[in-house]
């Protein structure tokens, strides 16, 4: 699903879109290691000038999801 996001570039905010982790915006700025999309600063992968548009197409990093601890039954396994 797309989704509107505000990237901000110092003062400036710029309105972006963010589909399955890759950023579009227009191309106005300099893209760094990292990037700040909705308040939160996301790792830049890899960046890409779009020259029929004009627009920068930046892969972000997925943000990693807390793993779940197993919990033990209280059995042993045999080994």
């Amino acid at each position: 699903m797309l989704q509107e996001v505000k990237v901000q570039v110092g003062d400036e905010s710029i309105r972006g879109a963010l589909y399955k982790g890759e950023l579009l915006i227009k191309n106005v700025i300099e893209v760094g290691e990292t990037i700040n999309v909705d308040g939160k600063e996301r790792k830049v992968l890899a960046s890409r000038l779009d020259t029929r548009d004009n627009l920068l197409r930046i892969n972000l990093a997925e943000a990693s999801k807390p793993k779940k601890e197993k919990k033990s039954d209280g059995k042993q396994t045999k080994g």
